[in-house]
């Protein structure tokens, strides 16, 4: 079940939080989803059904990254 939540960082704190599906900073406002798996924050409702309709169903809850996506990334790119 997810609910809003406030960001309640003081003006001077460098407390920054992201969304779990597009990674955009987040001031404010967030969307908070408690599971077995801890809690995931979401800028918006679109964000939340986004991660649950495509991201768990393609890559699962416990993806990462390839170590060396940084180098086949590059290789990939017209130069």
């Amino acid at each position: 079940m997810a609910e809003w939540r406030e960001n309640d960082a003081q003006w001077h704190e460098e407390r920054m939080l992201h969304c779990t599906t597009c990674g955009r900073m987040i001031a404010k406002r967030y969307l908070a989803e408690s599971s077995d798996l801890g809690t995931r924050i979401y800028c918006t409702e679109s964000c939340l059904d986004l991660y649950h309709d495509y991201w768990l169903v393609e890559r699962g809850p416990d993806y990462r990254p390839p170590p060396n996506i940084g180098e086949t990334y590059a290789d990939l790119m017209v130069k």
